[in-house]
């Protein structure tokens, strides 16, 4: 008859190996930049980062073991195509005549896109250095950060890659998509914008290139440039914020999202309960 012990705790090796893979890259990226604020982080609570970034506060809790395993699947999705690309000293643009995967970033008019009529034929003739996981740092803003793929020939391309699952997936771009309210992912790409802007003197396109988890489909999105102003003035805003002291709790900023709070390193410090549940009350929370 066969037992029914496991003899090993699989999740608990999977998951010890996680947190020694998140505390060495923590040590590779952020031992000496403690007071800076990251890059990665545009957007997201404005308490949360001054716990972090002023206070220098270690977070006191981990995500729980499935959101681990999770955001793994995204680590290992980057570093896999990264290195793909590391492996691609120079190249010719692929399918560049194939446009239908990419779409403008709503809401925004785009005024200095590239003329793709008029831009493709001299772009797919141009030889292109890849670089990945290149620094940054905008030392008037006190932000430093990484960015994930830089493309640089005549013209200078950057991308930045977000995996993400089947539901925000779909609600992004499905059938019954909704309209995207979330400032994060576009600030954080206007950071990393003006920072490559410094390191390679120019930057003539900014793209968010997003890989579905469960399905494995890709969707490239065209960041209008005006986000490396907003992003300016979101870091310049924060940077005056945080000098008055600890931001209040206010929907919008801190957090930027309703559902952030559960999911926060800082929750036991920030204590957001008492908030939550007046929002609860006005049929602010859900």
């Amino acid at each position: 008859m066969r037992s029914s012990i496991n003899p090993f705790d699989m999740d608990k090796l999977y998951l010890d190996f996680i947190d020694k893979k998140n505390d060495e890259n923590y040590v590779e990226r952020y031992t000496d930049n403690e007071g800076w604020y990251k890059a990665s982080s545009a957007g997201f609570c404005s308490r949360k980062q001054y716990y972090e970034s002023v206070l220098k506060l270690t977070p006191t809790l981990k995500p729980k073991p499935d959101s681990l395993m999770k955001m793994r699947l995204g680590t290992i999705f980057h570093d896999e195509l990264q290195g793909a690309l590391k492996e691609t000293k120079n190249l010719s643009l692929y399918n560049i005549e194939d446009n239908n995967n990419i779409e403008v970033s709503n809401n925004i008019e785009v005024s200095n896109s590239i003329d793709k009529e008029k831009d493709i034929t001299n772009i797919q003739k141009e030889k292109w250095e890849v670089h990945v996981e290149g620094n940054i740092e905008l030392q008037d803003l006190n932000v430093r950060g990484h960015f994930d793929i830089v493309f640089e020939g005549d013209k200078v391309f950057l991308y930045d890659i977000k995996t993400i699952g089947s539901y925000p997936w779909s609600l992004k771009f499905g059938r019954k998509k909704m309209n995207d309210t979330s400032r994060a992912y576009p600030l954080q790409l206007g950071t990393y914008g003006l920072g490559v802007e410094e390191v390679f003197g120019r930057l003539d396109g900014m793209y968010l290139y997003y890989y579905n988890k469960d399905t494995s489909k890709t969707k490239t999105i065209e960041v209008p440039m005006v986000e490396k102003s907003k992003a300016y003035i979101y870091w310049e805003g924060i940077n005056e914020e945080h000098a008055k002291g600890l931001p209040k709790l206010e929907l919008g900023s801190s957090p930027e999202q309703q559902w952030a709070c559960g999911f926060c390193s800082f929750k036991d410090v920030c204590k957001p309960e008492a908030f939550i549940e007046h929002n609860k009350q006005k049929g602010m929370w859900y």
